[in-house]
């Protein structure tokens, strides 16, 4: 109960879809339905959506640096009589996903409140596609959704991909692959570069950096944390601090059974080396008598969980340490050791119960 406590606030975080308006155009001569009015609308209805949803996700400026989960485009055409404004949904990791979504209507204007609607659905798909990409699984046909009154959605063929239907009439795409674009997403970009610039959001790592501070942990009071990825499932870390045995230090070893995702929990044994110090207590009116704490070694074994946060990191666990040297201490003057000082030394040791929070960044 206490492991479930520790570890829920970390584990409800939910990743934030960061996706982005890469392009907007327009084939009809209106002023209402311009290219830059439907990106004006456009981010108006996904700044409104995403509030009235309260997503954490985050629509990008056009200048912001790094790579974007998902890329939005939109268009608008004539189709006969009607107005038609389409939005493509594009994943920008391997293996690509897409969406698109198409709108008819009559005005040759988009009213805020229809701005929002729409933008309801980008965002809802958004999330979909960006979820599946960091999950690295296939994605299912969305469900039936409720377009509002002035819009019809329509059904948007796309060749080269393999597409399912929803009941609505939607169509969710993923590209199929073809010969000579393995190394490369659909917007021309190097693959592995656009891998390496969102990987810190779907929780891999490389080298962690991180600062501790805990109970009796392999880290101490307070302390530092450095770990190794060898494997994505195994982690070689190196912990370090002050406690009250002095300064301790000590190798460790992380099994992450999940591998490399945004939530890991971990199970972890090892050794902590306590140098330690000394300690003192008051006799006889005054008089001070110093013990001093001798080099102890304690095994350690634990449970906890690592959650990403974009480039950086928080953690937690909780275990229990064992003493291989029971009451590794001496009286400095030589003499016997009396029970002040015994039970002052005994409450100090590692050992038993440990606990600590990490925070931290991922270097690469």
């Amino acid at each position: 109960m206490l492991l479930a406590a520790t570890l829920l606030p970390l584990s409800s975080l939910a990743d934030p879809v960061y996706f982005q308006l890469t392009d907007v155009g327009s084939e009809v001569d209106a002023p209402g339905l311009s290219a830059g009015t439907v990106a004006e609308k456009t981010r108006y209805g996904i700044a409104e959506a995403v509030k009235a949803a309260g997503s954490e996700s985050i629509l990008m400026d056009p200048q912001h640096e790094g790579s974007s989960d998902v890329n939005v485009t939109a268009r608008v055409s004539r189709v006969g009589e009607k107005y038609r404004l389409t939005y493509q949904l594009q994943t920008t990791a391997q293996p690509v996903r897409t969406k698109t979504l198409a709108y008819d209507f009559v005005n040759p204007s988009l009213s805020d409140k229809g701005a929002v609607v729409m933008a309801q659905s980008v965002l809802a798909e958004a999330e979909k596609l960006g979820a599946a990409s960091q999950e690295e699984v296939p994605m299912s046909a969305p469900s039936e959704e409720s377009p509002a009154n002035d819009f019809v959605p329509v059904t948007q063929e796309k060749s080269g991909t393999l597409e399912s239907r929803s009941a609505s009439g939607s169509t969710l795409a993923v590209d199929a692959p073809t010969s000579g674009s393995m190394g490369q997403d659909s917007m021309g970009r190097d693959a592995s570069e656009a891998a390496v610039k969102r990987s810190f959001r779907s929780g891999m790592t490389t080298l962690d950096l991180g600062v501790a501070l805990g109970f009796n942990s392999p880290s101490g009071i307070f302390g530092g944390e450095v770990e190794y990825r060898l494997k994505p499932w195994l982690g070689l870390n190196v912990s370090g601090g002050v406690g009250a045995w002095g300064p301790r230090m000590g190798p460790l070893a992380r099994l992450y059974p999940l591998g490399e995702v945004p939530t890991s929990p971990f199970f972890e044994a090892g050794m902590s080396f306590n140098f330690g110090g000394e300690t003192w207590t008051e006799v006889n009116g005054g008089e001070r008598r110093y013990a001093e704490t001798l080099l102890t070694p304690v095994a350690t074994v634990g449970v906890g969980v690592r959650r990403s946060l974009g480039p950086l990191y928080l953690g937690t666990r909780v275990g229990w340490g064992f003493r291989l040297r029971e009451d590794n201490w001496q009286m400095r003057d030589g003499g016997q050791k009396d029970f002040l000082t015994a039970t002052a030394v005994d409450l100090t040791q590692h050992g038993g119960f440990l606990f600590s929070i990490t925070a931290g960044v991922a270097v690469f």
